[in-house]
């Protein structure tokens, strides 16, 4: 079990999940070895409930492929449900900043013609 207290390094996302239109606020904290997560603010009462469920995580089962056996993806698994959901793609991305493993640039996806 990872220890407890508040860890040092930070990132935070704004997903706007298209056309469910319940964007949602991420944060997560990292020592760089330790990951924690808080879901801000969310318009979907699913995220929301993610709060339940969250909890401090190794940076590298946060990180882990393949999907199946990433942390993120099996909680998020268990209570969204929506397979196109980008919070928990988002979610990777932020702790992946918050522990210094990735740059903070945004991601997009966009239809085009």
């Amino acid at each position: 079990m990872v220890e407890e207290g508040e860890l040092p390094l930070q990132a935070r996302v704004r997903v706007d999940p298209g056309v469910c239109r319940l964007p949602s606020v991420i944060q997560a904290r990292s020592d760089g070895t330790t990951v924690e997560f808080e879901v801000v603010n969310s318009d979907c009462p699913q995220v929301r409930n993610l709060t339940k469920v969250l909890r401090r995580m190794e940076i590298w089962d946060v990180m882990r492929m393949p999907y199946v056996d990433n942390a993120v993806y099996q909680i998020c698994g268990e209570v969204l449900k929506h397979s196109a959901c980008p919070v928990p793609m988002a979610m990777i991305k932020c702790a992946e900043a918050a522990a210094e493993l990735g740059l903070k640039r945004s991601v997009v996806v966009e239809f085009v013609p």
